[in-house]
């Protein structure tokens, strides 16, 4: 027998049966006590118990040495279940791709399930980003082992096998979070396995064997793993299976609340990622519109969820609610429509507030080990409340009047440590989605104290948003949805500006790396709160620049952090958007040119367009900035970007390559026609200033050119832009005022009324019959009639004002249209 107080030396021995033994003592001493575990930890016996489970493959068949690795393997597990501290020793750069390469189907039984468990516990966690880039080989291993034991199950289901398959399915949620390369992996190699080992435990004649009823946990685990890994390309292929959905639909009724939850999670999944048409698995049926199975699913989603969320409120002591429930409800009522409306009928809004106020700290600092478990529930509640306020003015209303905002003030003014982060960033986002009404922003949200605590969450650290590089990984929970949703660019005119309401290791080293993306994460979505708030239109615009917000939004302009960078650039959009010229100056002259430009070429294509929108709203209705950006830029150079921009040919995928050749190249067709759009309104804005800035604009022939030609783009949006700046520069400045600036500028400030007879008798002379030659010359006049009849309205109204008005410049006869007069107004997009 060896003594417990001497253990180490007979570990390290040579002799296997005598580590064997050692190895065993030392199992049944560290187990619960927690003391013995750091004990040894500060001896060493980390190192030792990775050498024992890294001894090499040749050795296998050695019956001791295996057992040596199995009994090792089980220790480390236990290390990994004690408290933090604890568990975080185990955080060296050599753990995780130790306990990897015991993922391979000859490794022991109990060393695969120990190390299994193991990595579990350290991802559920101590999770980071830099934990899935530093073990980029994780997910291909995960997905082959899931191969391996799905056949293994399908051939002779037992016990042992379940248990791998269930923590594997944890394990794919655990490494992948939403939008990182990880999942990116596991979506290409462990959707197939998956898939078969969801439709055998839920199709065959397995379903009444006594076995699948002790094993409940496998089918709930692969059910949500594989919603998690599943791309719009195999959503397709699987919610037409009618046999899938309504074995799916049958588990929504299931007497395992794990089983109803992943069930509603899959179902949710199809008809997030499905496309406007759905086909079904049996030839010559219909296809299935996304709106149709949308609406199918509807009523059995709310009560199955509504039901889970009930059944947690029935405690009167706490709350006691899986977050997935929370997070599913936000997923479904993020897209708004009859689903969202059932959900606020069934008093969703008045119960997810109650949740997330009971759980909601005030005191702003937290006992960070009792606020661990319930920081998950209030970010999936706070998320809930985000989604619900997305689309209707009327939620948003209702989550201020339960008492809402008062949460999300106190959690966004927590002091920062890893377990608010999640909360941090869901709170933001209902900030976001509060802000934009306008008139929660002149009201509620003035007096709420919101702007010291998004002023502080962006200064936080801040000088740490350089350290990441640009393949950071994005936000949590679909945060980019809400931080990147698209905005209409509505019928944009002379001056139009644009934006959008959505305006989207060792153990200290692992533990600063750690807080460093946090923060940026956190910064990130506070930074999307801000897009809204600095609306010309915001009363909380001048508080929140005079608290000296400007140079922190700058600072994320310039960050390597993508995401992070693009809600920067966007907030900065929008601090333009208006009639505000001291404004304007405040912010170029904070961001400079030179930086300016870089970020119109940007590698991230979303910065980009956020770039040129800046443009396109710095000088839109201010000839002052139109001639500021010519001079500190260089009027050559803005229309080299231009020309550029609208002459792009290819972006790139947007999704993974399996998910076909034609969703890509319309996902390629959408970045393109966005950037041009962009573009074009810049000239479009160019165009409403004086008449050297429409003769500077005809005097670079070849940007004009791009335009004529994409006045026959497929997108509407392009085709409108092109005819604004086609009305822009036929429209004939008042003669009179043309006049005595001209000769104010020729004659050193005196005026007078030289040549006005015979300009006004003869309009086709001059400036103005040149420029439309010119244009004729181009081809406009063709491209306009084709426009004339135009499948939209509005662009065929807009293509008959052009008409007239380069008919009026060429002395031709106007065409009676009726709708000339609206060009000569200024519109923003608010």
């Amino acid at each position: 027998m060896i003594s417990e107080d001497d253990l180490l030396p007979y570990i390290r021995s040579a002799n296997r049966q005598t580590q064997l033994d050692a190895l065993k003592a030392l199992k049944n001493s560290v187990i619960g006590h927690t003391e013995q575990k750091a004990f040894y930890l500060d001896q060493g016996v980390l190192d030792d118990l990775l050498g024992i489970i890294n001894l090499q493959p040749e050795i296998y068949n050695d019956r001791l040495a295996c057992e040596c690795r199995a009994e090792a393997g089980i220790v480390l597990s236990s290390f990994a279940h004690s408290d933090l501290d604890i568990a975080a020793c185990l955080l060296t750069p050599a753990t995780i791709p130790t306990l990897a390469r015991t993922l391979v189907s000859s490794s022991p039984p109990s060393l695969l399930l120990a190390s299994l468990r193991t990595l579990t516990k350290l991802y559920t966690t101590f999770y980071s980003p830099s934990l899935s880039r530093d073990n980029p080989g994780l997910p291909r291993t995960i997905s082959e082992l899931i191969r391996h034991f799905t056949e293994e199950y399908m051939a002779n289901p037992t016990h042992n096998t379940a248990q791998v398959l269930t923590l594997l399915g944890n394990l794919i949620t655990l490494t992948a979070p939403p939008y990182s390369e990880a999942l990116s992996q596991l979506s290409e190699f462990a959707v197939t396995p998956l898939q078969r080992l969801v439709l055998f435990l839920l199709l065959s004649e397995y379903r009444t064997c006594l076995l699948f009823r002790r094993e409940r946990k496998l089918l709930s685990t692969s059910v949500l793993a594989l919603s998690h890994v599943l791309t719009p390309h195999s959503v397709r292929q699987l919610c037409g299976n009618t046999n899938l959905t309504a074995a799916l639909l049958d588990l929504l009724r299931d007497e395992s609340s794990d089983v109803r939850i992943a069930s509603a999670a899959l179902i949710t999944k199809f008809y997030t990622c499905m496309d406007s048409h759905v086909e079904t698995s049996n030839p010559g049926a219909a296809a299935v519109t996304r709106a149709a199975y949308n609406e199918q699913y509807a009523l059995a989603l709310v009560p199955t969820l509504m039901k889970l969320l009930d059944d947690g409120l029935a405690h009167e002591d706490k709350v006691v609610i899986d977050p997935l429930v929370l997070h599913t409800l936000a997923i479904v009522c993020r897209e708004g429509g009859k689903t969202a409306d059932r959900c606020v009928e069934a008093g969703l809004i008045s119960k997810v507030v109650s949740v997330v106020v009971q759980i909601a700290p005030y005191d702003f600092n937290p006992n960070v080990s009792t606020f661990e478990n319930d920081s998950k529930i209030l970010a999936g509640g706070l998320l809930c409340l985000a989604a619900l306020g997305l689309h209707k003015e009327d939620n948003r209303k209702a989550i201020i009047d339960a008492g809402g905002l008062m949460a999300v003030v106190a959690v966004m003014n927590l002091e920062n440590v890893p377990s608010v982060r999640d909360i941090k960033i869901a709170a933001c986002n209902v900030l976001r989605t509060l802000s934009r009404s306008v008139v929660l922003l002149r009201a509620t949200l003035v007096e709420s104290g919101i702007v010291g605590g998004v002023v502080d969450l962006l200064g936080d650290s801040s000088s740490s948003s350089t350290t990441l590089s640009d393949d950071a990984i994005a936000t949590s929970f679909d945060c980019s949805r809400f931080n990147n949703g698209q905005s209409g660019l509505g019928s944009g005119s002379w001056g139009a500006t644009r934006s959008s309401n959505d305006g989207p290791v060792a153990r200290s080293q692992i533990y600063e790396s750690k807080e460093v993306e946090q923060q940026l994460e956190v910064r990130t979505a506070a930074m999307a709160a801000v897009c809204n708030l600095v609306l010309e239109f915001s009363p909380l615009r001048k508080p929140i620049i005079d608290k000296g917000i400007l140079p922190l939004i700058v600072a994320g302009a310039k960050s390597n952090y993508a995401p992070l960078r693009v809600n920067a650039v966007w907030a900065l959009k929008h601090m333009v958007c208006g009639d505000d010229m001291h404004t304007k100056g405040l912010v170029i002259d904070e961001l400079g040119f030179p930086l300016l430009m870089r970020l119109c070429d940007d590698v991230e294509v979303d910065v980009q367009e956020q770039a040129l929108d800046f443009i396109r709203n710095l000088v839109a209705g201010s000839e002052v900035f139109i001639d500021k950006l010519f001079a500190q830029v260089g009027v050559d150079r803005v229309f080299e970007l231009i020309d550029r921009k609208l002459a792009i040919s290819e972006i790139g995928y947007y999704e993974s390559a399996e998910a076909g050749e034609e969703r890509g190249r319309m996902q390629i067709t959408k970045y393109q026609s966005n950037i041009i759009v962009c573009a074009i309104y810049i000239l479009v804005n160019i165009a409403a200033g004086y008449e050297n800035h429409r003769k500077t604009i005809m005097e670079h022939s070849s940007v004009l050119k791009r335009v004529i030609e994409l006045m026959s783009h497929e997108r509407d949006e392009v085709r409108l832009a092109c005819l604004w700046v086609i009305v822009n520069i036929t429209w004939a400045e008042d003669p009179l005022t043309m006049l005595l600036r001209d000769n104010e500028e020729s004659s050193g400030g005196a005026s007078g009324d030289v040549g006005m007879a015979s300009f006004c008798d003869n309009p086709a002379n001059g400036v103005y019959s040149q420029r439309a030659l010119i244009l004729q010359r181009l081809g406009v006049e063709e491209q306009l009639m084709k426009l004339r009849n135009d499948r939209v309205v509005n662009l065929r109204e807009k293509a008959k004002t052009a008409i007239d008005q380069l008919h009026s410049l060429l002395g031709q006869p106007e065409e009676t249209v009726g709708a000339g007069d609206d060009s000569f107004h200024m519109m923003e997009i608010g």
